[in-house]
């Protein structure tokens, strides 16, 4: 669709704009697609955030509901670039795993009165080769990471944490050609990009424990790593309070029997939506979410949006209440109403691709 037509559609829609406004809010919407929004993968071609937001808007029926949700998505919305998240992902080792490593060294080295200063380099070589640096999804771009240090060895930086049984190997024995036989691995740093709620991350139900932390932990009983003694690092790139508190809580019950030390960081923290300052927007939330529902088309309310344990759907994956969209992908916690078509009956503004294995974020 030629933006000429997308703005007549959006014109007709916005019918209660006057002419210099809706001159304004075109200029606003065609300079922001074309720095940020347009880049947004999941488009097709032909279909971008001009024609994208004047289909939208049409789902709305009342005037004052298509202003309030224009006014929501050109206030609130979070948009992280591709150049924002390789920013992100530049500054994860600086900031957070080089700043961990440093500290071990430093306090290895005073508590064996080491001083001299070019062992203590020796030292910090050490303990940074005998780290593991593990992807946890795609969306931990490794090899962008990977080239953005290159102090780090090839053989200790691979992008999935489910590895085989010959890549731990492979790991290990490059490690002792370096080090010696009785090395390993005593530091695991896991990377992803993304956690609104925790729960891929780690959770319990009647079954049992779930999740990535809890699939690498037995990954590394299971290859024969040494896990006596470890310490794990899971560093998202970006993350909510909400989801940072979670699991900070359920990994000390996960770990407590086992002799393992687990620190959870996030370099960027994304705050959900304040519901309570706009109840006219929660109830159009409502009031379109349970229109939509009656058309008996499907809903996104399935068996693995449902272990979010949320109350109300229309706020995304266990009510995080998120404005965010990724320039890749846009998270179940965000608003629905975003990114989700009911079978084709409505234009999403973010269309989402889902992949049930990785939408519990």
């Amino acid at each position: 669709m030629k933006n000429d037509l997308a703005e007549s559609i959006l014109k007709s829609i916005m019918s209660d704009w006057q002419l210099d406004r809706l001159k304004d809010e075109l200029t606003d919407i065609q300079t922001i697609s074309e720095i940020k929004y347009d880049d947004y993968q999941q488009y097709t071609h032909g279909m971008r955030y001009v024609e994208s937001l004047a289909l939208w808007l049409r789902q709305f029926d009342k005037p004052q509901e298509r202003e309030c949700m224009y006014n929501f998505i050109k206030d609130n919305l979070i948009f992280i670039s591709e150049e924002e998240m390789r920013q992100l992902i530049e500054y994860s080792y600086p900031i957070i795993m080089k700043h961990y490593i440093m500290n071990r060294t430093k306090e290895y080295c005073n508590r064996e009165r080491i001083f001299d200063k070019e062992k203590r380099r020796q030292i910090y070589s050490l303990v940074r080769r005998k780290s593991l640096f593990l992807g946890l999804s795609d969306g931990a771009h490794i090899d962008f990471f990977r080239r953005q240090n290159p102090g780090l060895s090839n053989e200790q930086v691979f992008v999935h944490y489910d590895f085989s049984d010959d890549k731990a190997k492979e790991m290990l024995d490059e490690l002792r050609q370096e080090l010696g036989q009785e090395m390993g691995f005593d530091k695991f740093f896991l990377v992803d990009d993304f956690s609104g709620s925790g729960y891929s991350y780690i959770r319990k139900d009647t079954e049992g424990w779930h999740g990535k932390i809890h699939k690498f932990y037995k990954r590394l009983c299971e290859v024969g790593y040494h896990v006596k003694g470890i310490d794990i690092h899971l560093v998202l790139y970006l993350s909510t309070a909400k989801s940072l508190e979670y699991m900070r809580k359920k990994v000390m019950e996960y770990f407590a029997d086992k002799e393992v030390s687990i620190t959870i960081d996030a370099i960027q923290l994304v705050n959900p939506y304040d519901m309570d300052q706009n109840v006219n927007l929660k109830r159009i939330l409502a009031e379109n979410y349970n229109k939509m529902k009656a058309t008996g088309k499907k809903s996104f309310v399935d068996k693995h949006f449902e272990i979010g344990r949320g109350k109300e759907p229309y706020l995304g994956f266990s009510d995080c209440s998120l404005p965010l969209v990724i320039y890749h992908n846009t998270p179940n916690n965000s608003f629905p109403v975003l990114w989700y078509s009911w079978e084709d009956e409505v234009n999403p503004l973010f269309p989402r691709v889902t992949r049930h294995k990785e939408s519990l974020v």
